[in-house]
């Protein structure tokens, strides 16, 4: 256990070196032209070039303009936490997941997992917690100094990486394995925040979570909050007046949205038991919602602070109106989960 977390900080330090690296690059790329304070059409030219290098929903993210100046401090400030904090992370999932089974190590292997006791709400979790983490990175990076490609690059790239790390470890163990479908899944949630950032229309479909422990949480049949399928909804969540017509727009609010929901009941049929079939398939039962929801990046505010929390605060489904469809038909007044 050791080894892995000394590897997991070296790891997040060279990423740091890298950082500095690249932005003592991009900073010497920017050095002043002394024929910018001669020559003030030169002056005028470059203002000009500046002004359309800012990103469009068509123009590529790697043609934005490059950040002005670096902080190497805050880089190795950032570089040290991610460390630390990553250290952190798998300490804890080796003291208690991971010891429990010990006896269970074995050659690194991959297995299938489609579908398995949870019925898929821990691959859209997968999803859901990556992209979580790029969006905190990317707004670290930013404040680190780094400029808008490699904010995106990197945030993406160690959101990545800490999921991966995981599932390598899975590999070694008979209960789990390797899983190809949890890294397409980290890999979507790794990408996803920042391809909104370049492609505009992206920017109107969120995946939202909401947790409630569950009956069989507070019974006790489950050890950790992470295993408490039951009580995870996932919600797609659609800005409607982006998708409506201009004439439309004036009669539907803007931060108005409509979301459709996942989740499963029936999980667990006993303490730590799952409810699978001999082949283990999950025999519990899909829950299918529709409801009202709010995008939260409508909110006033354009400050970087602002900005982060609007971001942050819409990774979350706030009550709100719901329907359950499946399997069966119920309305909340004020639906969060459960």
């Amino acid at each position: 256990m050791r080894k892995a977390v000394y590897r997991h900080i070296a790891l997040m330090m060279c990423l740091c070196a890298s950082f500095s690296a690249v932005q003592g690059q991009t900073a010497a790329n920017e050095q002043p032209d002394d024929t910018l304070r001669s020559d003030p059409s030169q002056l005028l030219n470059r203002l000009q070039h500046d002004s359309t290098s800012v990103p469009t929903a068509t123009s590529p993210v790697f043609k934005q303009p490059i950040a002005e100046e670096q902080d190497n401090t805050r880089i190795w400030i950032v570089g040290g936490t991610l460390a630390a904090v990553d250290a952190a992370v798998m300490t804890y999932y080796f003291s208690t997941f991971y010891a429990e089974r010990e006896d269970q190590r074995s050659k690194f292997h991959t297995f299938n997992d489609w579908y398995n006791p949870d019925l898929n709400v821990d691959k859209i979790g997968h999803i859901w917690g990556a992209q979580a983490y790029t969006v905190g990175l990317y707004h670290i990076f930013k404040w680190a100094g780094l400029n808008e490609t490699n904010s995106m690059i990197w945030s993406s790239t160690a959101s990545w990486l800490f999921q991966i790390q995981m599932e390598v470890t899975d590999g070694f163990y008979e209960r789990w394995g390797f899983s190809w479908w949890d890294v397409g899944a980290n890999t979507l949630g790794a990408v996803y925040p920042n391809l909104q950032r370049i492609y505009e229309p992206l920017q109107s479909v969120h995946l939202k979570m909401a947790y409630y422990p569950s009956e069989d949480y507070r019974k006790g049949w489950i050890d950790y909050p992470l295993k408490d399928y039951d009580g995870f909804t996932y919600w797609l969540s659609f800005t409607v007046e982006d998708f409506l017509p201009q004439s439309w727009k004036p009669y539907w609010p803007d931060w108005l949205a409509v979301a459709v929901g996942y989740g499963a009941n029936e999980v667990f049929e006993g303490p730590n038991d799952y409810n699978v079939s001999p082949d283990n398939v999950g025999l519990g039962e899909q829950e299918w919602y529709i409801g009202l929801d709010y995008d939260l990046k409508r909110l006033p505010g354009d400050s970087d602070f602002m900005i982060f929390l609007k971001e942050s605060l819409n990774l979350i489904r706030l009550p709100a109106p719901a329907i359950r469809i499946t399997p069966s038909g119920i309305y909340y007044a004020f639906f969060f989960t459960g």
